[in-house]
């Protein structure tokens, strides 16, 4: 079982959630995420690529990746091709991350990836990460209690 999380960059709530599910954060602490692998660390061109987090306490391995706004297409695809490989489509979980993000996560990307600002950015980025932190640690849980 593989289990893919994804945002628009796959950078951020992506290696947040997980993160959250491995058991490397606990919970919301913004110095602790800065030290995350892959933490604002996926270049803009890998969108795309599958990074390798991990393995949980049930041996299903987890992955990030960024998607932009085509995560529901990519979905389909990764569960075609499992299945075209006779892996079947239950061995692959992809979470779409990018219903979680919201205006200062957006205005942090934008600050970081366009206007070269990091540090205003990364202010804004994490008051977007604290504002659905909650709601991503309650769908990691669904994910990490699913068979």
């Amino acid at each position: 079982m593989r289990i893919i999380y994804s945002c628009y960059f796959g950078s951020y709530l992506a290696v947040v959630a997980a993160s959250l599910h491995l058991g490397l954060i606990k919970g919301f602490d913004p110095n602790s995420f800065l030290e995350l692998p892959y933490f604002g660390k996926l270049p803009e061109s890998e969108l795309g690529r599958i990074y390798y987090v991990g393995k949980d306490n049930l041996g299903r391995e987890i992955y990030v990746m960024g998607s932009r706004k085509v995560g529901e297409v990519i979905e389909r695809a990764l569960k075609g091709i499992a299945s075209i490989y006779n892996m079947g489509e239950e061995s692959l979980i992809f979470i779409n991350l990018l219903p979680y993000g919201n205006a200062f996560y957006s205005i942090g990307c934008f600050l970081i990836h366009r206007l070269n600002l990091k540090t205003l950015g990364t202010l804004f980025l994490m008051m977007g990460i604290k504002k659905s932190f909650e709601k991503i640690k309650r769908l990691v849980d669904k994910v990490k209690k699913s068979p």
